[in-house]
């Protein structure tokens, strides 16, 4: 996923973002590579940003930074 500028990371645009409904919307990331056992985004919603441990999320800076 490329971001344009100093855009911050959405855990709503990310292609990893899976939603399950298992009573309450349920937000997790499905990438493989996660440092997050779980992944879970959030409870029926999803957080304005990406998380700390998002495995995207560094890699975005180093997009913006060049």
């Amino acid at each position: 996923m490329e971001l344009v500028g100093n855009r911050t990371q959405n855990c709503a645009e990310c292609e990893f973002m899976r939603m399950y409904d298992y009573g309450n919307r349920i937000y997790y990331c499905d990438y493989v590579d996660r440092t997050d056992d779980m992944g879970k985004l959030g409870v029926a919603k999803l957080p304005e940003g990406s998380p700390v441990w998002c495995p995207l999320r560094e890699n975005n800076r180093n997009v913006a930074a060049k």
